[in-house]
């Protein structure tokens, strides 16, 4: 008796081990399912920051959309859905398992795609109200937060910080980070109003030392989480005539024009190394290529998410299952956002004024419109800073780092 309680508890033991392997070890599912009328295929990356991919379809109607939520690998979480035709759009509300809403109504109209918080309808609107029993509510889409002033020029929405997201602004001596705890950090003595020298990647920010006149040695390096500064040296006199091409990680790429070189820059290693003479050049588009010194003197920069799929658009950038495309518009870019397995349906998300300022961190987008930066997520668009001193100089940059 005594052998086979054991044996029972080594096989269920052994059982429940294999369970958890195959869960540590599971990268996703790619399944179809129907709920109702619509036909759901849901795809799970694990490797994607537990991303969900969705296509669902009904007769004439389809859309691709995309969640970032941690269901424990979980299939089929979508369990129900509201669908209407109002006034020549398709509006339709996804519930996901525990009665979870993780997105706006979503619109179809002409093969484009609205969030109903971008939506003025009466029609709509009185749809709207009928997901209340749901707990829809299309207040959660709305920018509520109430302006803080933090200096002359400043002013911040507190209330839209997102936990672990850690928010920079260069000033004309150092750096004003927004973590929850406000706080400076002095790099220089005195105002500096220019620094094109400087850059965002991962959670540092990077500057030269502009004490200097003509030529430098020292990169000031601040982490925006904590604020603390290192100084990397150059071994080599480096020229102010020197623009940053762009960063792969915390490795930051400078070209001299004036003595016609290339430099990395490591932040880990706190190091800097030429990295290519003029005849050797190279510049990243996804992957390392060949660059011409004509290039290089001209400016070019680094694209991390060249594509060459979407043509027809100011700018087109490929980050993970989407495309997202800028139009130019007057005086500013409208955003739209494609399924890279469905590039003609498009869905509008936000407009920008300044394409250098996108920062892509899983859903959120972050992104300047005048002189106040935005994020944008499932949520709609919420205001972070507003600084007027961008009315007058433009050189001022703008970093986030999600921990």
């Amino acid at each position: 008796m005594k052998y086979l309680l054991k044996t029972l508890i080594f096989f269920t033991a052994l059982f429940l081990i294999l369970k958890f392997l195959l869960f540590l070890f599971d990268t996703g599912h790619n399944i179809t399912y129907n709920v109702g009328n619509f036909k759901i295929k849901e795809i799970l990356n694990t490797k994607d920051n537990n991303n969900y991919y969705f296509s669902l379809s009904h007769e004439n109607f389809k859309i691709n959309f995309q969640i970032n939520q941690n269901y424990n690998k979980a299939e089929k979480i979508i369990n129900k859905i509201e669908y209407k035709e109002i006034d020549g759009y398709q509006c339709i509300l996804p519930i996901f398992k525990n009665n979870s809403i993780l997105t706006d109504v979503m619109c179809l109209q002409n093969n484009n795609i609205i969030y109903a918080h971008d939506l003025k309808n009466n029609k709509i609107n009185k749809f709207l109200n009928t997901l209340k029993k749901y707990g829809y509510d299309r207040n959660n889409y709305k920018d509520t937060a109430s302006p803080i002033k933090v200096s002359n020029t400043q002013t911040i929405y507190k209330d839209n910080f997102l936990e672990n997201h850690y928010i920079a602004m260069e000033n004309y001596k150092g750096l004003n980070i927004f973590n929850g705890n406000e706080s400076n950090v002095k790099i220089f003595d005195t105002d500096v109003y220019k620094k094109p020298i400087s850059f965002f990647t991962d959670k540092y920010y990077i500057v030269a030392d502009y004490t200097q006149t003509y030529n430098f040695k020292i990169f000031h390096v601040i982490n925006i989480i904590n604020g603390k500064q290192i100084d990397i040296r150059s071994y080599d006199d480096i020229s102010f005539d020197s623009y940053i091409e762009g960063a792969i990680g915390t490795d930051i790429y400078l070209f001299d024009r004036e003595n016609s070189k290339q430099y990395k820059i490591s932040i880990e290693d706190e190091s800097v190394d030429e990295f290519h003479d003029k005849d050797h050049l190279q510049t990243y588009n996804g992957k390392w290529e060949s660059m011409s010194l004509m290039d290089a003197i001209n400016g070019k920069m680094f694209n991390n998410y060249y594509t060459n799929d979407v043509t027809g658009y100011e700018k087109v950038d490929k980050v993970g299952n989407y495309y997202y495309l800028y139009r130019l518009e007057n005086d500013h870019y409208n955003v739209y956002r494609a399924d890279t397995k469905n590039k003609k349906l498009t869905t509008y998300l936000f407009a920008t004024t300044n394409l250098n300022s996108i920062i892509y961190l899983d859903d959120t987008i972050y992104y300047q419109n005048g002189n106040t930066f935005y994020y944008y997520n499932n949520y709609g668009s919420r205001k972070i800073i507003t600084n007027t001193e961008l009315e007058f100089n433009d050189d001022i940059s703008f970093g986030v780092y999600k921990k």
